[in-house]
Parts: structure tokens; sequence; C-alpha cells
């Protein structure tokens, strides 16, 4: 058989060992919850291997420098949200409620306090996790209260990229502070059937499954309906 017969290089055998696919899963969450522990400043390489279990030289095979690992990292935290569109603001918010909820989960909540402290000393590092995280979801829902605007659904002169930070900081300092602390409504604020009370949507951590729409959602989008509508003026379809 001649040497370069393609069918001598399929019963050839391989040299070395086959490598490990998952290898790189490993690293990557390992170096995400080393920045949500420690941050830029602190991010260790060898602390990355240990917690991966996984060789040093084998980190450095496919990141060549920390700073290629760090970024690695950071770029699998992103959002990903995108406006849903749906010709109401009312759903649109509702279904932005949860997936902004999921996002400003852990760890993306601890790297987000590393990244407000370490920010001026590693710009260039935080700046891709601040666009495709925080920045992403601003835009989303900027997005839906600009639509809004267009349609008529709210007044004419609401400042929308306030009320789109006031609707995400709502959500933000819920996750940050407790869902107990801003998560239930006061006694007797929900009627039957009705956000808090008997028979309504709870709210309760667990009994909602990830990506639920939950009482506090539509709590909040109802406040934000009324806020962006006005009071005694009357609109289009919510």
């Amino acid at each position: 058989m001649p040497p370069d017969d393609p069918a001598a290089e399929c019963v050839r055998p391989r040299r070395g060992r086959p490598r490990d696919a998952t290898i790189d899963d490993r690293v990557l969450r390992a170096a995400v919850d080393e920045l949500a522990g420690r941050g830029v400043g602190g991010f260790s390489v060898n602390s990355v291997a240990a917690r991966a279990g996984v060789a040093k030289r084998g980190i450095y095979a496919r990141w060549a420098t920390r700073d290629d690992l760090v970024l690695a990292a950071l770029g699998t935290l992103a959002a990903g949200l995108v406006p849903p569109r749906t010709g109401s603001l009312r759903e649109d918010l509702l279904r932005l409620a949860p997936l902004v909820d999921a996002v400003f989960t852990e760890p993306r909540m601890s790297i987000l306090a590393r990244c407000l402290a370490e920010l001026p000393r590693y710009p260039g590092l935080y700046e891709a996790f601040r666009r495709e995280s925080v920045d992403r979801c601003a835009a989303a829902v900027q997005d839906a209260f600009h639509d809004a605007r267009r349609r008529g659904e709210i007044r004419s002169d609401l400042d929308t990229d306030l009320a789109a930070a006031a609707f995400l900081g709502a959500l933000l300092t819920r996750q940050a502070f407790g869902r107990q602390a801003f998560g239930r409504p006061r006694a007797g604020s929900g009627g039957p059937g009705g956000p808090g009370g008997p028979g309504g949507p709870s709210d309760e951590p667990g009994e909602q499954p990830p990506g639920a729409v939950t009482a506090y959602h539509r709590r909040l989008v109802e406040f934000s309906l009324a806020a962006a509508r006005g009071a005694g003026q009357a609109f289009g379809p919510a």
C-alpha cells in the first residue's frame, strides 16, 4: 500500500492521548468563580487550575495569557437579551422582567460588584462584560419604552431612558438586597385573585420556576405603566 494512500491513514494508530473536550468548560466555569470571589486584581491562574482540576500548562495551551482567560470567562456571561416587541408595553415588560432577573443572579452580581470597584484599574477587561450584560439589559428595556412612546401608548414627554433605568433599578435592588425585603406587597395590598392576594401568583422563593413572571414583576410593570401614562390621560391600548 503506498505510504500516501488515504486508507493507510485510517488504520494508522494516532499518537498521544485524545484532547479532553470538557477541559474548556471546566476552566471557564472555574475562572468565573475566581472572578466572582477575587476579581481581576486577585485572579490567579494557579487557583483556576486547582478549581478546575487541570494542569496550568493545559490552561496556557488554550489561553496564552491571564488576561485572555479573564476575557473568555467574562464572555460566557453575555446576557443575550433582545427587545420582545410584542406591540404592548405591558407584555414587553412582563417578558423582560424575569429575563433581567435571570441575568442579575450569581455569579454576575458578585462580578458586577467587583466591576464597579475595579473599573478604574481594569477598564478594558470589564468593558465587554458591562456591555454584554448590563448595557444589553438596559438597551432592551429602553427599546420597549421607546417603542411604546412611538405608538402613543405612553405620554410623549416621558424620559424613556430614566423610565428604563427605574425599571432596571427596581429589579437590580431586589436582587442585591433580597426578595424578602423588596418582593412582598404590604398586608392587604393584593385583592382576591390579584397579585399578593389569596389565589394570586406567589412570589415566595422557590415557588416559581426560573424565568416565570412573579407577583413582584406584575406589580412593578403596573407601577411603571401608571407612571409612564400619567394621571388622567388617555392613551392607546396597553
